[in-house]
Protein backbone atom coordinates (compact mmCIF):
# COMPACT_ATOMS: atom_id res chain seq x y z
CA UNK A 1 0.00 0.00 0.00
CA UNK A 2 1.58 3.21 -1.20
CA UNK A 3 1.85 5.94 1.60
CA UNK A 4 0.20 9.06 2.06
CA UNK A 5 2.99 11.92 0.98
CA UNK A 6 3.05 9.61 -2.43
CA UNK A 7 -0.23 10.34 -3.48
CA UNK A 8 0.22 13.95 -2.39
CA UNK A 9 2.68 14.53 -4.73
CA UNK A 10 1.36 12.83 -7.51
CA UNK A 11 -1.83 15.59 -6.67
CA UNK A 12 0.08 18.47 -6.52
CA UNK A 13 2.19 17.61 -10.17
CA UNK A 14 -1.76 16.90 -12.20
CA UNK A 15 -2.55 20.42 -10.57
CA UNK A 16 0.52 22.16 -11.99
CA UNK A 17 0.31 20.08 -15.27
CA UNK A 18 -3.79 21.28 -15.56
CA UNK A 19 -2.62 25.57 -14.62
CA UNK A 20 -0.17 25.36 -17.11
CA UNK A 21 -2.32 23.79 -19.69
CA UNK A 22 -5.29 26.19 -19.15
CA UNK A 23 -3.00 29.30 -18.97
CA UNK A 24 -2.89 32.17 -21.71
CA UNK A 25 -0.37 31.18 -24.75
CA UNK A 26 3.00 32.67 -25.17
CA UNK A 27 3.20 35.57 -28.02
CA UNK A 28 4.99 34.53 -31.07
CA UNK A 29 7.96 36.23 -32.37
CA UNK A 30 7.62 39.31 -34.65
CA UNK A 31 8.03 38.31 -38.83
CA UNK A 32 11.55 39.86 -39.82
CA UNK A 33 10.77 42.24 -42.30
CA UNK A 34 12.18 43.04 -46.12
CA UNK A 35 16.18 43.49 -46.27
CA UNK A 36 18.15 46.88 -46.27
CA UNK A 37 19.89 47.29 -48.92
CA UNK A 38 22.11 49.80 -50.14
CA UNK A 39 22.61 50.29 -54.21
CA UNK A 40 24.19 52.05 -57.06
CA UNK A 41 23.87 52.43 -60.94
CA UNK A 42 26.16 50.24 -62.78
CA UNK A 43 28.34 53.08 -64.48
CA UNK A 44 29.71 53.66 -68.04
CA UNK A 45 33.33 54.93 -68.59
CA UNK A 46 35.91 55.25 -71.83
CA UNK A 47 38.96 53.49 -70.95
CA UNK A 48 41.63 51.40 -71.95
CA UNK A 49 42.83 48.16 -71.10
CA UNK A 50 46.92 48.53 -69.39
CA UNK A 51 49.62 45.85 -68.63
CA UNK A 52 51.50 46.69 -65.54
CA UNK A 53 54.91 46.00 -64.91
CA UNK A 54 57.41 46.89 -62.10
CA UNK A 55 61.02 47.64 -62.97
CA UNK A 56 63.76 50.34 -62.51
CA UNK A 57 65.23 53.65 -64.36
CA UNK A 58 68.52 53.76 -65.45
CA UNK A 59 70.16 56.64 -67.00
CA UNK A 60 70.35 57.12 -70.80
CA UNK A 61 74.29 57.05 -70.78
CA UNK A 62 76.85 56.45 -68.39
CA UNK A 63 80.79 57.12 -68.39
CA UNK A 64 83.31 55.82 -66.64
CA UNK A 65 85.76 58.36 -65.87
CA UNK A 66 89.46 57.05 -66.07
CA UNK A 67 92.88 57.58 -65.47
CA UNK A 68 95.08 56.64 -69.40
CA UNK A 69 98.42 57.85 -67.74
CA UNK A 70 99.57 56.49 -64.37
CA UNK A 71 100.75 59.36 -61.23
CA UNK A 72 99.59 61.42 -58.98
CA UNK A 73 96.61 63.41 -58.69
CA UNK A 74 97.33 67.23 -58.83
CA UNK A 75 93.92 69.00 -58.69
CA UNK A 76 90.25 68.19 -59.09
CA UNK A 77 88.47 70.30 -60.96
CA UNK A 78 84.83 70.26 -59.80
CA UNK A 79 82.39 70.13 -57.40
CA UNK A 80 81.29 67.23 -56.08
CA UNK A 81 76.95 66.53 -57.99
CA UNK A 82 77.84 69.74 -60.58
CA UNK A 83 76.52 69.56 -64.09
CA UNK A 84 79.17 69.44 -66.28
CA UNK A 85 79.64 69.95 -69.89
CA UNK A 86 81.35 67.83 -72.59
CA UNK A 87 85.10 69.03 -72.33
CA UNK A 88 84.86 70.35 -69.31
CA UNK A 89 88.49 70.08 -67.45
CA UNK A 90 87.67 67.52 -64.02
CA UNK A 91 91.31 66.29 -63.27
CA UNK A 92 95.17 66.76 -63.55
CA UNK A 93 97.38 64.62 -63.07
CA UNK A 94 100.73 65.37 -61.96
CA UNK A 95 101.65 68.22 -65.09
CA UNK A 96 105.37 68.35 -63.63
CA UNK A 97 106.41 65.12 -64.34
CA UNK A 98 105.26 64.85 -67.92
CA UNK A 99 106.12 68.30 -69.07
CA UNK A 100 109.08 67.16 -71.29
CA UNK A 101 106.31 64.47 -72.93
CA UNK A 102 103.56 67.06 -72.43
CA UNK A 103 106.12 69.77 -74.30
CA UNK A 104 107.18 67.33 -77.15
CA UNK A 105 103.34 66.59 -78.07
CA UNK A 106 102.80 69.96 -78.18
CA UNK A 107 105.88 70.13 -80.77
CA UNK A 108 104.14 67.63 -83.13
CA UNK A 109 101.18 68.89 -82.95
CA UNK A 110 102.48 72.27 -84.35
CA UNK A 111 104.66 70.35 -86.59
CA UNK A 112 101.72 68.55 -87.88
CA UNK A 113 99.39 71.55 -87.97
CA UNK A 114 101.64 72.77 -90.67
CA UNK A 115 102.31 70.24 -92.60
CA UNK A 116 98.25 70.10 -92.58
CA UNK A 117 98.31 73.49 -93.69
CA UNK A 118 100.85 72.83 -97.08
CA UNK A 119 98.43 69.47 -97.92
CA UNK A 120 95.16 71.51 -97.50
CA UNK A 121 96.92 73.95 -99.75
CA UNK A 122 97.82 71.50 -102.51
CA UNK A 123 94.54 69.79 -102.26
CA UNK A 124 93.21 72.97 -103.07
CA UNK A 125 95.15 73.19 -105.83
CA UNK A 126 94.79 69.85 -107.27
CA UNK A 127 91.07 70.15 -106.69
CA UNK A 128 90.89 73.10 -109.30
CA UNK A 129 93.25 71.20 -111.73
CA UNK A 130 91.65 67.95 -111.73
CA UNK A 131 88.24 70.06 -112.72
CA UNK A 132 90.25 70.55 -115.89
CA UNK A 133 92.19 67.44 -116.43
CA UNK A 134 95.14 68.46 -115.65
CA UNK A 135 96.13 65.89 -112.72
CA UNK A 136 95.29 62.76 -112.54
CA UNK A 137 92.69 61.05 -109.86
CA UNK A 138 95.64 59.72 -108.43
CA UNK A 139 97.74 62.39 -108.20
CA UNK A 140 94.73 64.00 -106.12
CA UNK A 141 93.82 61.34 -103.99
CA UNK A 142 97.63 61.35 -102.70
CA UNK A 143 97.06 65.30 -101.15
CA UNK A 144 93.62 64.14 -99.68
CA UNK A 145 95.49 61.34 -97.98
CA UNK A 146 98.24 63.58 -97.30
CA UNK A 147 95.70 66.09 -95.18
CA UNK A 148 93.80 62.95 -93.66
CA UNK A 149 97.19 62.03 -91.67
CA UNK A 150 98.39 65.31 -90.66
CA UNK A 151 94.42 65.21 -88.81
CA UNK A 152 95.37 62.11 -87.50
CA UNK A 153 98.67 62.48 -86.26
CA UNK A 154 97.10 66.01 -84.68
CA UNK A 155 94.93 64.15 -82.49
CA UNK A 156 97.27 61.31 -81.22
CA UNK A 157 99.87 64.01 -80.24
CA UNK A 158 97.38 64.84 -77.36
CA UNK A 159 98.08 64.27 -74.31
CA UNK A 160 96.01 62.51 -71.33
CA UNK A 161 97.29 64.48 -68.18
CA UNK A 162 94.15 66.86 -68.44
CA UNK A 163 91.05 64.63 -67.82
CA UNK A 164 88.07 66.15 -69.10
CA UNK A 165 84.14 65.43 -69.34
CA UNK A 166 83.51 62.75 -71.85
CA UNK A 167 79.63 63.85 -72.45
CA UNK A 168 77.21 66.53 -70.79
CA UNK A 169 75.84 65.38 -67.40
CA UNK A 170 75.65 64.74 -63.63
CA UNK A 171 79.03 64.29 -61.97
CA UNK A 172 79.15 61.92 -59.51
CA UNK A 173 81.95 62.60 -56.35
CA UNK A 174 85.60 62.02 -56.46
CA UNK A 175 86.47 59.00 -56.05
CA UNK A 176 90.17 59.76 -55.71
CA UNK A 177 91.40 62.68 -54.15
CA UNK A 178 94.59 64.69 -55.06
CA UNK A 179 97.99 63.12 -54.12
CA UNK A 180 96.72 60.03 -54.47
CA UNK A 181 98.46 57.63 -57.19
CA UNK A 182 96.20 56.79 -60.20
CA UNK A 183 97.54 54.20 -62.44
CA UNK A 184 96.84 54.49 -66.16
CA UNK A 185 95.71 52.21 -68.94
CA UNK A 186 92.41 51.82 -71.95
CA UNK A 187 89.44 49.67 -69.02
CA UNK A 188 92.41 49.37 -66.39
CA UNK A 189 92.80 52.79 -65.33
CA UNK A 190 92.10 54.03 -61.65
CA UNK A 191 88.17 54.99 -61.55
CA UNK A 192 87.96 58.46 -60.98
CA UNK A 193 84.53 59.31 -60.99
CA UNK A 194 81.52 58.66 -62.87
CA UNK A 195 79.41 60.98 -65.27
CA UNK A 196 75.55 59.88 -65.71
CA UNK A 197 72.78 61.77 -68.67
CA UNK A 198 69.71 61.42 -66.91
CA UNK A 199 67.91 63.22 -69.80
CA UNK A 200 66.22 61.65 -71.50
CA UNK A 201 65.87 59.16 -68.80
CA UNK A 202 65.37 54.94 -69.72
CA UNK A 203 62.99 52.62 -67.63
CA UNK A 204 63.57 48.76 -67.83
CA UNK A 205 61.24 45.89 -67.16
CA UNK A 206 60.52 42.51 -67.49
CA UNK A 207 58.17 41.18 -69.59
CA UNK A 208 56.70 37.28 -69.34
CA UNK A 209 57.06 35.21 -72.49
CA UNK A 210 52.97 35.09 -72.81
CA UNK A 211 52.95 38.59 -72.73
CA UNK A 212 55.69 39.00 -75.20
CA UNK A 213 54.45 36.68 -77.79
CA UNK A 214 50.43 38.84 -77.02
CA UNK A 215 52.68 41.77 -78.06
CA UNK A 216 53.59 40.54 -81.00
CA UNK A 217 51.00 38.98 -82.28
CA UNK A 218 49.15 42.54 -81.89
CA UNK A 219 51.91 44.25 -83.98
CA UNK A 220 51.67 41.47 -86.93
CA UNK A 221 48.46 42.34 -88.17
CA UNK A 222 46.86 39.27 -89.72
CA UNK A 223 44.08 41.73 -91.85
CA UNK A 224 47.54 43.44 -93.29
CA UNK A 225 49.04 40.45 -94.82
CA UNK A 226 51.50 42.53 -97.09
CA UNK A 227 52.46 44.52 -94.47
CA UNK A 228 56.04 44.59 -93.35
CA UNK A 229 56.94 41.87 -90.76
CA UNK A 230 56.87 43.79 -87.11
CA UNK A 231 60.68 42.52 -86.54
CA UNK A 232 61.20 44.90 -89.44
CA UNK A 233 60.16 48.22 -87.59
CA UNK A 234 61.35 49.14 -84.44
CA UNK A 235 59.17 49.36 -81.85
CA UNK A 236 60.41 53.46 -81.10
CA UNK A 237 58.83 53.99 -84.41
CA UNK A 238 55.41 52.59 -83.04
CA UNK A 239 54.45 55.21 -80.72
CA UNK A 240 53.69 53.11 -78.01
CA UNK A 241 52.84 55.42 -74.91
CA UNK A 242 53.78 54.14 -71.60
CA UNK A 243 52.57 55.53 -68.01
CA UNK A 244 54.95 55.54 -65.12
CA UNK A 245 54.31 55.35 -61.90
CA UNK A 246 57.00 56.34 -58.89
CA UNK A 247 56.83 54.97 -54.97
CA UNK A 248 55.15 57.77 -53.71
CA UNK A 249 52.56 58.56 -56.90
CA UNK A 250 49.35 58.14 -56.55
CA UNK A 251 48.09 57.22 -60.56
CA UNK A 252 50.58 57.15 -63.01
CA UNK A 253 51.52 60.59 -64.01
CA UNK A 254 54.54 60.28 -66.14
CA UNK A 255 54.23 60.04 -69.95
CA UNK A 256 56.62 58.55 -72.24
CA UNK A 257 56.78 55.80 -74.89
CA UNK A 258 58.33 52.40 -75.92
CA UNK A 259 61.97 52.12 -77.33
CA UNK A 260 63.51 49.20 -77.25
CA UNK A 261 62.61 45.45 -77.06
CA UNK A 262 65.77 43.09 -76.61
CA UNK A 263 66.26 40.51 -79.31
CA UNK A 264 66.15 37.34 -77.38
CA UNK A 265 63.84 35.73 -74.73
CA UNK A 266 66.43 34.85 -71.60
CA UNK A 267 65.62 31.27 -71.55
CA UNK A 268 66.22 31.33 -67.35
CA UNK A 269 63.87 33.24 -66.77
CA UNK A 270 61.47 33.34 -69.42
CA UNK A 271 61.43 36.89 -70.13
CA UNK A 272 62.37 39.21 -72.55
CA UNK A 273 63.66 43.09 -71.08
CA UNK A 274 61.85 45.92 -72.54
CA UNK A 275 62.62 49.82 -72.27
CA UNK A 276 60.85 53.16 -72.02
CA UNK A 277 62.11 56.19 -72.46
CA UNK A 278 60.61 59.50 -70.59
CA UNK A 279 61.51 62.94 -71.43
CA UNK A 280 62.42 64.36 -67.57
CA UNK A 281 63.38 67.84 -68.09
CA UNK A 282 63.67 69.05 -65.07
CA UNK A 283 66.27 66.42 -64.01
CA UNK A 284 63.88 65.35 -61.35
CA UNK A 285 64.38 61.47 -61.88
CA UNK A 286 67.66 59.59 -61.60
CA UNK A 287 68.83 55.99 -62.02
CA UNK A 288 67.97 53.04 -59.35
CA UNK A 289 64.02 54.29 -59.02
CA UNK A 290 61.45 51.61 -58.16
CA UNK A 291 58.82 52.06 -60.64
CA UNK A 292 55.51 50.49 -62.14
CA UNK A 293 55.00 50.81 -66.24
CA UNK A 294 51.66 50.37 -67.91
CA UNK A 295 51.46 49.78 -71.09
CA UNK A 296 48.11 50.10 -72.81
CA UNK A 297 47.01 47.04 -74.74
CA UNK A 298 43.31 47.93 -76.50
CA UNK A 299 42.27 51.11 -77.93
CA UNK A 300 39.42 53.40 -76.07
CA UNK A 301 36.05 51.40 -75.67
CA UNK A 302 33.01 51.86 -73.29
CA UNK A 303 32.72 49.81 -70.20
CA UNK A 304 30.32 48.97 -67.99
CA UNK A 305 31.90 49.51 -64.39
CA UNK A 306 30.35 48.32 -60.91
CA UNK A 307 31.68 48.72 -57.54
CA UNK A 308 34.18 45.59 -56.52
CA UNK A 309 32.41 45.66 -52.67
CA UNK A 310 29.03 43.90 -55.00
CA UNK A 311 30.77 40.95 -56.73
CA UNK A 312 30.14 38.09 -54.36
CA UNK A 313 31.92 34.92 -54.98
CA UNK A 314 30.18 31.38 -55.45
CA UNK A 315 32.67 28.60 -55.73
CA UNK A 316 34.42 29.31 -59.20
CA UNK A 317 31.70 31.92 -60.10
CA UNK A 318 31.50 35.01 -59.55
CA UNK A 319 27.59 37.45 -59.52
CA UNK A 320 26.21 40.32 -58.06
CA UNK A 321 22.60 41.29 -57.29
CA UNK A 322 20.69 43.54 -59.54
CA UNK A 323 17.36 45.17 -58.47
CA UNK A 324 14.64 45.09 -60.45
CA UNK A 325 11.37 47.79 -60.92
CA UNK A 326 9.40 46.33 -58.07
CA UNK A 327 12.61 45.84 -55.66
CA UNK A 328 13.28 42.22 -56.07
CA UNK A 329 16.81 40.96 -55.85
CA UNK A 330 17.93 39.20 -59.02
CA UNK A 331 21.29 37.05 -59.48
CA UNK A 332 23.86 37.60 -62.19
CA UNK A 333 26.69 35.77 -63.18
CA UNK A 334 29.31 38.23 -63.57
CA UNK A 335 32.36 38.18 -66.38
CA UNK A 336 35.08 39.88 -64.75
CA UNK A 337 37.63 42.38 -66.85
CA UNK A 338 39.92 44.55 -64.83
CA UNK A 339 40.06 46.55 -61.64
CA UNK A 340 39.91 50.10 -61.75
CA UNK A 341 40.38 51.71 -58.50
CA UNK A 342 37.44 50.99 -56.24
CA UNK A 343 35.30 49.77 -59.38
CA UNK A 344 35.47 47.02 -61.89
CA UNK A 345 35.22 46.22 -65.44
CA UNK A 346 32.26 43.98 -66.36
CA UNK A 347 32.77 42.46 -69.68
CA UNK A 348 29.29 40.12 -69.58
CA UNK A 349 26.01 40.29 -67.22
CA UNK A 350 25.08 43.26 -66.66
CA UNK A 351 24.15 46.48 -68.26
CA UNK A 352 24.86 50.16 -67.60
CA UNK A 353 22.37 52.00 -65.53
CA UNK A 354 21.16 48.92 -63.48
CA UNK A 355 20.85 49.39 -60.15
CA UNK A 356 23.53 46.91 -57.89
CA UNK A 357 23.15 46.41 -54.30
CA UNK A 358 26.63 47.04 -53.05
CA UNK A 359 25.71 46.98 -49.14
CA UNK A 360 23.75 44.55 -47.32
CA UNK A 361 24.58 41.86 -49.80
CA UNK A 362 24.34 38.76 -47.36
CA UNK A 363 21.08 39.32 -46.62
CA UNK A 364 19.61 39.33 -49.88
CA UNK A 365 17.78 36.30 -50.97
CA UNK A 366 16.59 35.67 -54.32
CA UNK A 367 12.58 36.46 -54.74
CA UNK A 368 12.29 38.26 -51.42
CA UNK A 369 11.84 41.54 -51.63
CA UNK A 370 14.64 44.52 -50.10
CA UNK A 371 14.04 47.35 -48.44
CA UNK A 372 16.32 49.66 -50.86
CA UNK A 373 17.83 53.32 -50.76
CA UNK A 374 20.53 54.50 -52.94
CA UNK A 375 24.38 54.85 -51.40
CA UNK A 376 26.71 57.80 -51.76
CA UNK A 377 28.00 57.94 -54.91
CA UNK A 378 31.47 56.52 -54.60
CA UNK A 379 34.83 58.13 -56.91
CA UNK A 380 35.29 56.12 -59.84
Amino acid sequence: MRSPAFASVVLIAAQILLASGCGPTRPSLPQPGPAKVTWLSAAERELTDFDEFVGRTEASETVEVRSRVSGFIKSVDFRDGDIVTKGQPLFKIEPDTYQAIQEQSESRIELWKSKKELAQSRLTRNERLLATNTISQDEYNETLAAVREADANIVAAQDYTDVKAEIEGKIDRAFVTPGNVVTGGLGTGTLLTRIVKNSPIYAYVDVDERTFLRYARRFNDPNQPEAAPAQLIPVRDRNVGVEMQLADDVGFPHRGFLDFIENRVDAATGTIRIRAVFENKNLFLTGGLFVRLRIPTSPPYKATLIPEQSISTDQSFKYCWVLGADDLPERRDLTLGPRQGEWRVIRAGIQAGERVVVEGVQRVRAGQKVEAKQAPAMQN
